[in-house]
């Protein structure tokens, strides 16, 4: 219940009016991020529910093939706890072999500093180029330009790293 205390000029004494309780909600903003990179999916022309490989109650994994052998990875976690929520975008670019390892992750590490707004990983075997966002505020259209960062500088970043190797072409599955 809420309670007013009414005091007008024409009435001296204060008159209590009850009123009944107002249904107060928590409404957070932005969109739903499951909803965002389900629509981001869709305007790749690939269906969500057929590129999704995992999903628990806290993180979900899309799988999106580019062309041949080449993956974009999309990866939604910490959706329990919308204020630490991430977006996740990673395309293998190379396969890094055990001969050169070393030769090969420095010249990685170097060229890395040349990237605008993503940056290059070690996942398992795979060089990987991906960007990690806060899920918070985010619109497609700031997928969208993640998205165009990567695919814009990885075949730069394949052919300085294999010009800097000496190599033809850098392995990549």
């Amino acid at each position: 219940m809420i309670w007013v205390i009414s005091d007008s000029v024409t009435n001296k004494m204060g008159k209590i009016k009850k009123f009944a309780s107002i249904g107060i909600r928590k409404i957070a903003g932005g969109k739903d991020p499951v909803r965002l990179v389900e629509e981001f999916i869709l305007r790749l022309n690939f269906d969500p529910e057929d590129a999704r490989k995992q999903k628990s109650p806290d993180n979900i994994r899309w799988m999106l093939t580019l062309s041949e052998g080449e993956e974009l990875e999309i990866l939604l976690e910490s959706l329990k706890v919308p204020a630490e929520t991430t977006v996740y975008m990673g395309v293998n670019i190379a396969t890094v072999p055990i001969r050169g390892a070393q030769d090969m992750l420095v010249a990685a590490l170097e060229i890395a500093d040349g990237l605008v707004g993503i940056k290059v990983s070690l996942v398992g075997h795979f060089l990987v180029l991906s960007s990690s966002l806060g899920a918070a505020g985010l619109s497609l259209e700031d997928l969208d330009y993640h998205f165009r960062l990567i695919t814009a500088q990885q075949g730069w970043f394949r052919q300085a790293l294999a010009d800097e190797l000496g190599w033809e072409t850098v392995p990549h599955e």
